[in-house]
């Protein structure tokens, strides 16, 4: 097997994007080397799957160069050259992928040359393509303030300046650019700081939030929100949709906020990218779990909210981004529990055939086998529930703390007591030491563990314990994992001893 970190990235090739690459490695420009082109046609032959033993340096070496001994140094130089002429070749993908980026940096080159005719022609196709783009997000306010400041200080060096009005034409070139780079700011603070916030919360990562904290407290958001007003230009109303996502999170209590939020995405999604669809309906889902954190066990203002939310994501594909069209584990997760809240076990059989497949090839399988022994959990088919546990092979770390409570619960459900009250032991010490698990996750989990163990104790020695005060303690409780559950056991064993009266 060849160990190359190039091997990854053909894997990923379609058969159309194998023919340009081949292309551009026969291409004199690029590369001179025959045996460079040799090498490429030896191992392409094994797409998409290159585990072969014929794919070892030794035997290589022997197709390419077969009247010479084998020398290591070679074939390692025409492995290296190789994965450059890949990385270029990548490398030209992107930037004719990317017109508009394509076209500042063509601008950029053509006024250091002093090429004014080309530049003023160059600048115009690309006004052509930034003006055809259907949507405005970060990365078009970016370059948009590229295009403007260019356009200024090429006429400041080029052009003469005979009239007060010409001033103020190029004066209104800067002011754009100074414009579109706020918006480009603003968007990508509030995203960054929101994906930090996150990340900081699920590994438990506390001096995060006091940078996240620092930095807001730099900048004021509302003033900041009325100069994007007042210089309206072209994709305002992306700026305003994460404005309004702040404002939802930093203004929580106050519902009008979220309202303002959903209004703001729902009216203009035809205006925004794919990848800004993503993370305001991630923005959106995420304010509708941390909400209903907040309000008492019965209160499920915001369950039918959230469902309604994940199955809009999934009908069209907000769940993807330009970078990835895979679904995020986090997020399938998250959609699997709430359908499970929501009692709708037939559409979570229909969502893991057809989404589970989207998971990226290297974690679905574990991950699936998660989701079936849930289901089949909640199905009470509790047997096949343990079957689906023990195919998983690897302990995804989102899933780790799932997987251990559904064992516990299995292992209750089926009467294995001792099972169960071990599992559950052994839970209570990996939380403890393990510092990456967040305070909440910790506390939900802990909680799980010890009214698991209370009502296996009861089972066992017939303890004293008041149940009633039992199912008081677990309503009362704000952070405990799989609450409805506990209570229902509780009530089994309640009906148990008034049928045994």
């Amino acid at each position: 097997m060849l160990d190359y970190s190039f091997i990854e990235l053909l894997e990923s090739l379609t058969r159309e994007e194998i023919r340009s690459l081949r292309k551009f490695i026969i291409s004199p420009y690029f590369n001179r080397s025959v045996k460079v082109v040799k090498l490429f046609d030896i191992i392409i032959k094994f797409h998409p799957n290159f585990e072969s033993p014929k794919l070892s340096k030794e035997e290589m070496h022997k197709k390419i160069s077969p009247e010479i001994p084998y020398n290591e140094i070679t074939m390692r130089r025409l492995l290296y050259d190789l994965q450059e002429l890949i990385s270029k070749f990548v490398r030209q993908q992107y930037i004719e992928r990317k017109e508009a980026e394509s076209a500042i940096f063509t601008i950029e080159e053509l006024a250091v040359r002093g090429a004014e005719r080309m530049h003023a022609i160059t600048i115009r196709d690309a006004e052509k393509i930034m003006s055809s783009v259907k949507h405005i997000d970060a990365d078009a306010c970016l370059n948009r303030f590229r295009l403007e400041t260019e356009k200024f200080y090429f006429g400041m060096i080029n052009d003469k300046i005979n009239k007060k009005s010409f001033v103020d034409t190029e004066a209104g070139k800067l002011i754009n650019g100074i414009t579109y780079f706020i918006s480009y700011f603003m968007l990508e603070s509030i995203k960054h700081n929101d994906t930090l916030l996150n990340y900081s919360r699920s590994f438990n990562i506390k001096q995060n939030k006091k940078f996240i904290s620092q930095f807001l407290d730099l900048f004021d958001f509302q003033r900041l929100e009325i100069f994007m007003k007042t210089h309206s230009l072209a994709g305002t109303e992306i700026v305003q949709a994460y404005i309004n996502s702040l404002k939802a999170y930093l203004y929580f209590e106050n519902d009008e906020y979220y309202s303002l939020l959903k209004s703001s995405v729902l009216d203009n999604l035809n205006k925004f990218s794919t990848t800004d669809k993503h993370f305001l309906f991630a923005k959106l889902s995420g304010y509708c779990i941390l909400k209903r954190g907040t309000l008492a066990p019965n209160d499920l203002r915001y369950e039918s909210e959230l469902f309604d939310i994940y199955k809009k994501m999934l009908n069209d594909k907000y769940f993807q981004t330009e970078a990835s069209k895979y679904m995020p584990v986090d997020l399938y997760r998250n959609i699997i529990i709430q359908s499970v809240k929501m009692k709708k076990l037939r559409w979570l059989e229909e969502f893991i055939e057809e989404y589970g497949s989207q998971i990226h090839p290297k974690r679905k399988t574990d991950i699936i086998n998660y989701s079936y022994a849930y289901l089949r959990f909640e199905q009470g088919n509790f047997d096949e529930a343990l079957k689906w546990l023990s195919m998983i092979r690897v302990e995804e770390f989102s899933y780790h703390l799932d997987i251990r409570s559904l064992y516990i619960m299995t292992y209750y459900e089926l009467g294995d007591l001792e099972t169960a009250y071990s599992a559950a032991i052994a839970f209570q010490k990996y939380l403890k030491s393990n510092s990456m698990v967040s305070d909440e996750k910790r506390t939900g989990s802990e909680n799980l563990c010890k009214y698991v163990i209370k009502l296996i104790n009861y089972n066992n020695t017939n303890s004293k314990t008041d149940l009633s005060t039992l199912t008081v303690r677990l309503n009362k409780c704000k952070y405990v994992n799989s609450r409805v559950w506990l209570l229902s056991k509780v009530n089994d064993l309640d009906r148990s001893v008034k049928k045994a009266v």
